[in-house]
């Protein structure tokens, strides 16, 4: 009898009658061979019922149809046989299956892209790879047979186990096997739903065999590491037990299983181990393929869970007590939410209500389900958390997801209604403390001042190597340092700017009309700060600074940055200003001649506001719009009074950089394309959350933050001193490049291929013939063509950056912020070792250390822009949702919601059975949004629909549905 089968038997023999005698057993011959058969006797009808209940279910275990799917009834072994059966899966199937469907959804925090910088990334998982793609509770194994380029993104195409072509997106794929199958074979299998012909056919069932011996190793390679039933997770959790961890899929293989963990069948089953036990483990939130590491879970979170799930198993007295402190929280912070909707934000604390030890557990438990995650096959918050509040009975009408949950934990004062879960998640590692009681900001005020307080002045001294609070003694070149003596400099930047990072001056060309020099004067940190030291090794780690709506936090300590590194600091000393200059000559017809860089001091820098310099100018400047509001009038910074020569000076600069943004456009003729883009400005920044440390008593919230809803866009943010200056920067970047390569010192340049053509070759040409003079083309347009822009990536030649106009063999380097990307404190140390060290062979930061920091680059520069992207979203539609809900508006308010237009941005989508989704764009308000209508509806990319708001969902991931109004 079947193992399992015996096991059911033993479970369900309760059911059947009480025992009868055992029937008499007659030996009687069997004419087919030589021994002998045992007949029972027949059944009384008392028994036939439970008898043939019981055959039923032994059936269904053999046959695998109800209790053990993923053990079936197995088909005799032959090789005819087995082939016919691949055949028949490759065979069409229904337009698209379940699977099918689920991997072919939205991509995981896709945002939309707007520009030519936003396209997704370009493929690097090779045709013939093993891939293990999971979504939601389903994953597969499949073989990648090929890629395609849909609605903006790239897509690949795995044949799975099933013989279904699932169409999926690169973050779908957790593990891969490269080269599993011939290149070649995998090829010829073609990258339609169904095959074609017999060659693609033919190729697929080959294909399925690789398929099946590969999940037969698999399997073997789990059961090994079943039968040493090792306990991974107390190895590998840290010591802390509030802190996290970190284990590489290498790591864990070789503590599980003895035989062979370096190979690849075990790697997997690995994977598969650890992916099964989502209580300890959670994989790699950005690029768990590429990093193979996954996250421990702290000793505390697991233990926490685990008494909750008790708790709510047992029906314990300890949570009823919790849920009814829970009501009568929750009823008192709706009532006064709505008596104080248009007051300042506070936080009101109930004496009269505390917390248990067992209350701060299950609160603790359900602060922990709100973290994100990927979207992996089991969630284990999703039981207690639905069960909890559905106990407490206020929030029936709504399905607990993570939308529920945020709003439960607002109303339990927990969470603030303005509460940002963005800069919470765990990969941004952002001191969530305010500054005035950070510990981390105390200890690097502490460290600044114990390396100043170290710094050398004997030249014997200085030959020591330096330690990780060690600033440089003296300036490393300060003896190359040339003296800019009063030339003016032009520090332009946002009224509240706090990191100045650039200032530029102008020096006409005497005897040759319409030439002059154009000097890019950028902070220099380096001339204090040391690769070795630990603020520089921190700054590496955060990669750049974080600019969010309701706080920032910068890259560098801002005791060290505001009183010595940032431009102006010493000129409020009365002190010459160090900075590294990228210097270009540009001729009448705007072609840069010469260039230079070079360490300088400068003596006479000028700070002064964008708007200022644009009312100054004449031009306008830039025109935000303010959907919710009428517009409002740009503050104007209290400024230095401007000599006439410094506006003749400014608006050469202006000329100047419109005659070589001109000349340049003719290079490679790039257009842009961008939407409207949301933003909010707080009227006080920062804004706090609720209190970072575990609250006793009970609390609920008060009012809301002053926020004022703007939109602009690329194109008009790129006027006036906005224009050149940015203009500038970038030209200074090409200037680094060409010195870099002049001087045959390696480093990084950012490099943008040409968009390519995926169906029809005159898509580039028209676009081409209807952008604007400054490039731009409507998004619109661009949307209803068919062209991969091929991703951003960091490579050492200098290659073509075609969106900004930089042809192959010039290059971009960035240089120009210091201060706030680590790239460029990188290109900073390497510009200062060339000059030092000009006929040295070998480099301070290498060809092969900048290969690999190139990759480090890229994950950060995706990790901020798509943490930027979801924090605005949030943000946007919690103002938004809060004007919708105002329980009592005034009758003469602006409302922009009740005439909204805007245009699809990709084909539909299946969402149910009986309801289909579009992606679109407002314009207008400057968001995506997603629009549902009826299976049967059909509109073109591209094209403008009036719309309605639906629902608006603020959770983990901010959501803004519409339905049509009108028609299409």
């Amino acid at each position: 009898m079947h193992r399992r089968a015996g096991q059911l038997l033993a479970d369900i023999r309760p059911n059947v009658q009480p025992r009868q005698p055992s029937p008499i057993v007659t030996p009687i011959k069997n004419n087919d061979s030589k021994g002998f058969i045992r007949r029972p006797r027949k059944l009384p009808p008392s028994e036939l019922a439970a008898a043939a209940k019981l055959t039923d279910k032994l059936v269904r275990v053999a046959a695998g149809t109800k209790f053990t799917p993923k053990r079936p009834w197995k088909h005799t072994q032959t090789l005819r046989g087995d082939e016919m059966r691949l055949l028949d899966m490759v065979k069409p199937k229904p337009p698209m299956t379940e699977t099918q469907a689920v991997f072919a959804n939205d991509v995981e925090d896709a945002g939309l892209g707007v520009g030519p910088e936003d396209a997704s990334s370009g493929s690097n998982i090779e045709v013939g790879t093993l891939v293990e793609i999971r979504k939601g509770s389903i994953y597969a194994h499949g073989i990648v047979l090929g890629h395609s380029y849909v609605n903006g993104r790239m897509w690949h195409l795995s044949l799975i186990s099933t013989g279904e072509l699932v169409q999926h997106v690169e973050s779908d794929v957790y593990i891969e096997v490269p080269r599993m199958t011939d290149r070649d074979l995998a090829l010829r299998a073609g990258i339609g739903i169904t095959p074609v012909d017999r060659t693609e056919t033919n190729a697929r069932v080959e294909i399925l065999k690789y398929l099946r011996e590969a999940e037969k190793e698999i399997n073997k390679a789990f059961m090994v590491i079943g039968r040493k039933n090792a306990m991974l997770y107390p190895h590998v959790r840290a010591k802390n037990p509030d802190e996290w961890a970190s284990v590489s899929l290498s790591e864990a293989a070789k503590l599980v299983c003895d035989y062979r963990p370096e190979s690849w069948s075990t790697l997997v089953a690995t994977h598969k181990y650890i992916m099964g036990r989502p209580i300890e483990f959670v994989p790699h939130m950005q690029s768990q393929r590429l990093a193979l590491t996954y996250d421990v879970r702290p000793e505390n979170h697991v233990v926490k869970l685990q008494r909750v799930v008790d708790m709510v198993r047992k029906r314990s007295p300890e949570l009823e007590a919790f849920i009814a402190k829970a009501r009568g929280l929750i009823l008192t912070a709706r009532e006064k939410a709505t008596e104080s909707w248009d007051e300042p934000p506070s936080r009101v604390v109930v004496k009269d209500i505390t917390f248990s030890p067992d209350d701060r557990t299950i609160l603790d438990v359900l602060h922990l389900a709100l973290r994100r995650t990927r979207n992996t096959s089991v969630d284990p918050f999703s039981g207690v958390v639905t069960s909890i509040i559905k106990r407490i009975g206020l929030h029936a009408h709504k399905m607990v997801d993570d939308v529920c949950l945020r709003q439960f934990l607002i109303e339990m004062g927990e969470m603030a209604p303005w509460e940002d879960i963005v800069t919470q998640r765990k990969e941004l590692n952002l001191d969530l403390t305010p500054v005035e009681e950070s510990q981390h900001v105390k200890d690097q005020d502490a460290l600044v001042k114990r390396s100043l307080s170290l710094l050398r002045s004997s030249r014997a001294k200085a030959k020591q190597p330096l330690g990780p609070e060690d600033f440089y003694d003296r300036d490393p070149v300060e003896h190359l340092r040339h003296d800019f003596g009063s030339l003016p400099v032009y520090v332009i930047d946002d009224v509240n700017a706090e990191e100045l990072d650039d200032g530029l001056s102008v020096e006409p060309v005497l005897h040759e009309p319409g030439s002059a020099w154009i000097h890019v004067h950028i902070a220099d940190p380096t001339a204090v700060l040391p690769p070795t030291h630990a603020i520089s090794e921190a700054a590496r780690r955060m990669s750049s600074s974080a600019y969010f709506i309701h706080r920032t936090w910068p890259m560098l300590p801002p005791s060290l940055t505001h009183d010595r590194l940032s431009l102006c600091s010493h000129s409020r000393k009365g002190e010459p200003e160090p900075v590294l200059t990228f210097s270009f000559k540009l001729d009448a017809e705007g072609n840069i001649v010469d260039y230079d860089v070079k360490a300088g001091l400068i003596r006479n820098a000028k700070r002064v506001d964008y708007d200022s310099v644009d009312r100054l100018l004449g031009n306008g400047g830039v025109q935000f719009g303010y959907p919710f509001e009428a517009p409002q009038t740009p503050g104007v910074s209290h400024v230095p009074v401007l000599e006439t020569k410094d506006v003749e000076n400014m608006r050469l600069i202006d000329n100047l950089t419109r005659r070589f943004r001109q000349r340049s456009r003719q290079t490679l003729n790039p257009f842009v394309f961008s939407a409207p883009t949301a933003t909010l400005v707080a009227a006080a920044k920062p804004i706090h959350g609720a209190p970072t440390t575990p609250a006793w008593n009970g609390s609920y919230y008060r009012g809301f933050p002053d926020l004022t809803y703007q939109v602009y866009s690329q194109k008009t943010m790129e006027r006036g001193s906005r224009l050149f200056v940015a203009e500038c920067m970038k030209t200074a970047s090409r200037v680094a490049s060409r010195w870099f390569t002049a001087k045959g010192v390696p480093m990084l340049r950012r490099s943008a291929r040409p968009p390519i053509t995926l169906e029809d070759n005159g898509d580039i040409e028209r676009l081409v013939a209807r952008m604007d003079e400054d490039g731009f083309v409507d998004h619109t347009e661009f949307l209803q063509t068919k062209l991969h822009i091929p991703s951003v990536e960091y490579v050492l030649q200098p290659g073509i950056h075609w969106s900004m106009g930089i042809p192959e063999g010039e290059g971009y380097v960035r240089v120009t912020s210091p201060l706030r990307r680590y790239n460029d404190l990188v290109a900073h140390w390497q510009i200062k070792d060339a000059l030092l060290r000009p006929k040295a062979s070998t480099r301070l930061f290498t060809p092969g250390w900048l290969t690999t920091y190139a990759t480090e680059v890229l994950a950060y520069e995706k990790l901020w822009k798509h943490s930027d992207q979801s924090h605005r979203m949030q943000w946007t539609l919690m103002y938004i949702k809060r004007f919708l809900d105002h329980p009592n508006p005034s009758s003469d308010r602006i409302d922009p919601l009740q005439s909204l237009s805007a245009y699809i941005t990709e084909p539909s989508r299946m969402r149910d059975l009986l309801t289909n989704q579009f992606s679109c764009y407002i314009p207008s308000l400057g968001l995506p949004a997603t629009i549902i209508t009826p299976r049967t509806t059909d509109i073109p990319v591209g094209q403008y629909v009036n719309v309605k708001v639906k629902e608006i969902q603020v959770g983990l991931k901010a959501l803004f549905v519409l339905e049509l109004c009108g028609g299409a």
